[in-house]
């Protein structure tokens, strides 16, 4: 027997209206931007998606904040995948489990500390002029560097500069140092800011000098070639006070860290 032709049209519609496709547009909890399997997915995560992409310089638009929701659908979706796995129940697993946890700790620490005890435009200011202070009368260098892995090929190298090739083409092609793709060309240099065997090794060299056997530093043998020499030249506080702000931080970091260690038992 026909069913009537009104009939089919709402068992089509009962279908329809109980399809995946219809419940995935169910609405959703306030405060959520997506929920995958009953599972909701807070807001808060996209904001926080934003406030970190934010930070490396990118705008918030929508198609960024729908490549975040993406994102955070398919971790949640694997997440969930690997928890009915049970992929956490494993020794190895509960032990980085435990590391995240207590980094995290570590970094909430750290920043409640710093939100507690801000570092003000004067604490930079007196860094700034004490560290100034410190490098009057001292001397500045525009160097250049070859490293060589090994002292043989360093000892190579050495020889032909002495036969007339250039220094920037033998950094070039055999300097494994980041400065080769720009002839071993560095920055001017303070003698403080690179190890004490270069540094002892630079105040005895001529402008346009360079050593006289290969240097052994932590990554490999180096050549040293003294560019440039001149008196210290000061930055403005304008462009030093972030970098001085970052240092003052890493010692206020050090500073809490060593007051809890002394107050922490500690058996190893």
């Amino acid at each position: 027997m026909k069913q009537p032709r009104s009939l089919s049209i709402l068992l089509a519609i009962g279908i329809i209206a109980f399809s995946p496709l219809m419940q995935a547009q169910e609405k959703l909890p306030a405060d959520t931007v997506a929920s995958v399997n009953g599972k909701a997915i807070p807001e808060l995560w996209l904001k926080q998606g934003l406030k970190a992409r934010a930070a490396q310089g990118q705008k918030d638009t929508p198609e960024l904040r729908q490549a975040i929701r993406e994102d955070l659908i398919n971790r949640e979706v694997m997440s969930q995948e690997a928890d009915r796995l049970r992929l956490y129940d494993t020794p190895e697993a509960q032990a980085q489990l435990a590391q995240i946890h207590q980094n995290f700790l570590a970094g909430l620490l750290i920043n409640d500390y710093q939100d507690k005890h801000p570092l003000s435009d004067a604490d930079v200011k007196a860094a700034y002029d004490k560290q100034m202070a410190e490098l009057v009368n001292q001397q500045q260098y525009k160097l250049s560097l070859i490293t060589l892995p090994n002292e043989a090929e360093a000892a190579d190298v050495l020889a032909r500069l002495r036969k007339g090739e250039a220094f920037a083409d033998l950094a070039k092609s055999k300097s494994i140092d980041a400065s080769a793709r720009n002839g071993g060309s560095l920055d001017w240099l303070l003698p403080t800011q690179v190890a004490p065997v270069i540094s002892y090794v630079i105040a005895n060299l001529p402008k346009g000098g360079y050593s006289a056997v290969p240097i052994q530093t932590s990554v490999g043998w180096s050549i040293i070639k003294v560019d440039d020499k001149r008196a210290f030249k000061a930055p403005s506080l304008e462009v030093s006070k972030e970098q001085i702000r970052l240092a003052l931080m890493q010692k206020q970091r050090n500073e809490y860290l060593k007051k809890l260690r002394d107050a922490a038992k500690v058996v190893e």
